[in-house]
């Protein structure tokens, strides 16, 4: 998981190591230095992403 503030560097790490269409799963910024419940509900975000990763055919 990432965030939107990145997503530019991650699909470049990704397409450099040959994993171009790696799906993301990425929520807004900042990560570190919030409460719990702002963590669940990015975690929550996130989720949605890694559950249409994983399903997707």
């Amino acid at each position: 998981m990432g965030t939107f503030e990145f997503e530019a560097l991650a699909r470049l790490e990704a397409k450099n190591r040959g994993i171009a269409d790696l799906p993301l799963a990425l929520v807004p910024h900042p990560l570190g230095g919030i409460r719990e419940d702002e963590v669940v509900r990015k975690a929550d975000l996130a989720l949605q992403s890694v559950l249409k990763a994983l399903t997707r055919a």
